[in-house]
């Protein structure tokens, strides 16, 4: 029996969006009911459980999986060399279409003769339209113009809105030059004729280059606001970072340079290059302030107060000039902003508890202790005596004061004061029921300290929480790619059904300092890391912490490899340097286990006997450059066919389970030697186990 021809034929490229993808389909799935159809999902790559999601709801769907990241053009290409119907709908993932928009769509092309492709009304969730659904093709200036911002500040003018057309009636149907890859229809025959996507564009302006094409061919582009789409907009991409603006404007360069290079001189080109430079650096700043907004304001209260305390301390003793306030002022002012700062970092204020007051008077009070222990002791400086004991009291007063007043303000307008930037995104990882009543007891807060966006399960079988109606973002295996992702600050364990080794390799695996976490224990009888319990009502969330993942211990421990390195790749340099001369034909990159079990190439001579002493020097060399540690786990090297455990710290010439190895029977064994380690490495701890290996004369022993 032969298998009639689709009519429409639908493709969706998705990266990373499982909600919104399943949403999406669902409302395809009513819209083209009675529709003879056929979707495809190219999925690039997605670590939160998009491809389970597909296989159990939607198994008519033809899903393209790629490992990698494709970008869209060549993920939409895979999909169009299979597609076999009339029309092509390129959709993204993150819209909800209307129950008669492809009915609309189907009779407007039946109408309109002329028409190659088309897309529909627009919307924004809030309801608003969205000016990126339909463009003109950008040229130098109306690129520039875009780049520049002037095309936001002048939306109504014909010479500066052009790029999005923002002069036009939103609900008249006419021909435009462009239309958005978010939802274009478009006939298979004329994507046959002038080609598919250009797959030089990652991301951005290869719908644009397409519908260039198109024109260039004689074919008609229309908007047809007849019918309309909702587009979550910025969620397949953040369009508010760096890594956005850094993307659009080089793929509005590549475009530039295909079409227009060759007809405009050195001095355009450089016009553009300046706009893309000059938004960039103006996106940067704005993140940067926007990201570091309570460090910068603390240091700026601190030194305000500081100065003012100065000021007053001179017009006391009667001799007050601001020549004489600028030559004190700027030594305690040096002083006090390192000494603020280091211990703002040691105590955890920045980044992680940016809004504790608990927090910031800790920071302060370490401070002054430290300032006024220098006035004390060094002659030169008891002039200022006053002005720390001043600074001491007011300083905490004014960085307490601010936070007070945005805790209490940010309740009730969140968007104004800008929820990324004050509170703490938090996922809870978890199954089962006492996940799902963990997370409901958190949605009901009005904290500041939790912006709750999903749960992490520990697996791909989450029918429970998907039942409740709780966003998933993805599996625990991948909480490490999920926390730049959705900017992840907040960790919450529901420890019902996670061990303690499960969680605390989770936590080994996150290496950023950025992220708390913090854990909802089943039983009180357990208490894991800190004393510090933090009640959410009836649920005590218990403040957890892993050595190895404190950056101060990260920075002492990196400290010891390189001074240890460096003195011991100095003292050997007139014997070793000649060696690896004399073999260096001899030299070849040996492929051995990194953390996570990352495959990291180190230098080596014919083997890994470490007994010898070049290739001792060259592994000293790999401790210098970080790749490999004093104290770490076991170097192994790379055998394929093989899937080693990740124990989530780097190989070391040393460490708990080589200096322990005739006390470990099985794998079991060594996994608990590995825990202890990530939970309370220290300096002291390094020095010991580096004693130790040195006293059983195995610091160079292979494993």
């Amino acid at each position: 029996m032969k298998v009639p021809e689709p009519k429409i034929s639908v493709i969706i490229v998705s990266y990373n969006v499982r909600a919104y993808l399943q949403q999406a389909l669902y409302s395809l799935r009513r819209a083209l009911a009675g529709i003879a159809h056929e979707i495809f999902v190219v999925d690039n790559a997605s670590v939160d459980g998009t491809l389970a999601m597909l296989r159990q709801h939607f198994p008519e769907v033809i899903v393209l999986e790629n490992r990698e990241n494709v970008g869209f053009g060549r993920a939409n290409n895979q999909a169009l060399a299979r597609a076999r119907g009339e029309f092509v709908v390129m959709i993204n993932p993150d819209t909800v279409v209307q129950e008669d928009t492809f009915r609309k769509l189907l009779a407007f092309f039946e109408h309109t003769p002329d028409a190659a492709a088309a897309t529909c009304k627009i919307i924004n969730p809030d309801g608003s339209f969205s000016v990126d659904c339909r463009h003109a093709i950008p040229t130098p200036m109306i690129a520039f113009w875009k780049v520049t911002g002037l095309s936001r500040l002048f939306p109504r003018s014909k010479l500066f809105g052009q790029y999005n057309l923002t002069y036009l009636d939103p609900n008249q149907t006419y021909p435009v030059p462009a239309i958005s890859g978010s939802f274009m229809m478009v006939k298979r025959r004329v994507l046959e004729e002038v080609g598919f996507f250009d797959e030089r564009f990652f991301m951005y302006c290869e719908d644009i280059d397409l519908c260039y094409r198109i024109n260039l061919k004689g074919y008609k582009i229309y908007y047809v606001p007849t019918t309309q789409i909702i587009h979550y907009k910025g969620e397949s991409t953040k369009k508010n970072n760096l890594d956005y603006v850094v993307t659009f404007n080089r793929a509005l360069y590549q475009f530039f340079q295909k079409y227009y290079a060759a007809s405009y001189g050195f001095l355009i080109r450089w016009i553009i290059v300046l706009g893309i430079v000059l938004r960039g650096i103006f996106i940067f700043f704005r993140n940067f302030i926007k990201e570091h907004f309570p460090v910068l304001l603390d240091t700026l209260i601190l030194n305000l107060v500081i100065l003012l305390a100065f000021v007053v301390r001179m017009e006391i003793k009667d001799h007050f000039s601001w020549e004489g306030v600028v030559k004190d002022y700027w030594i305690i002012h040096l002083f006090s902003t390192v000494l603020f700062l280091a211990s703002g970092v040691y105590l955890q204020v920045y980044p992680r508890h940016r809004l504790s007051v608990q927090a910031i008077v800790k920071a302060n009070l370490m401070t002054f202790v430290l300032l006024a222990s220098i006035t004390f002791f060094f002659k030169q400086f008891a002039y200022s005596r006053l002005v720390v004991l001043g600074a001491a009291l007011f300083s905490p007063l004014g960085m307490v004061f601010w936070r007070a007043v945005l805790k209490r303000h940010y309740r009730g307008d969140r968007e104004a004061w800008g929820k990324d930037v004050f509170s703490k995104p938090t996922v809870v990882v978890g199954e089962g029921p006492e996940t799902v009543h963990l997370y409901r007891k958190i949605r009901e807060l009005h904290d500041l300290s939790y912006e709750l966006i999903g749960v992490v399960a520990p697996n791909q079988e989450s029918k429970v929480l998907e039942e409740a109606g709780i966003p998933v973002l993805g599996t625990l295996e991948h909480l490490p790619q999920m926390i730049p992702m959705y900017g992840i600050r907040q960790v919450i364990f529901a420890s019902e059904k996670l061990s303690y080794e499960n969680i605390l390799k989770a936590m080994s695996s996150v290496r950023t300092p950025r992220v708390e976490f913090k854990i909802a224990p089943s039983s009180m009888e357990v208490v894991i890391g800190k004393s510090y319990i933090e009640r959410l009502d009836d649920y005590p969330l218990l403040d957890v912490e892993y050595a190895l993942g404190n950056p101060l211990n990260r920075f002492l421990k990196r400290l010891l490899d390189v001074l240890v390195a460096g003195v011991y790749l100095l003292v050997w340099a007139p014997i070793a340097l000649p060696g690896l001369l004399w073999c260096r034909r001899r030299l070849t990159r040996v492929a051995i286990l990194g953390p996570q079990a990352e495959l990291l190439p180190i230098l080596q001579i014919d083997d890994m006997d470490f007994r010898r002493f070049l290739n001792r020097y060259l592994i000293f060399f790999e401790v210098l450059r970080g790749r490999v540690s004093l104290i770490g786990m076991p170097i192994q090297r790379y055998r394929a066919g093989i899937n080693p455990p990740a124990y989530w710290h780097r190989p070391g010439l040393t460490g708990l389970v080589q200096i322990n190895q005739q006390k470990i029977h099985q794998p079991e064994d060594a996994e608990k030697y590995h825990f202890f380690y990530v939970k309370n490495q220290s300096l002291l701890l390094d020095l010991e186990i580096l004693i130790k290996a040195l006293w059983q004369r195995i610091l160079f022993r292979q494993v």
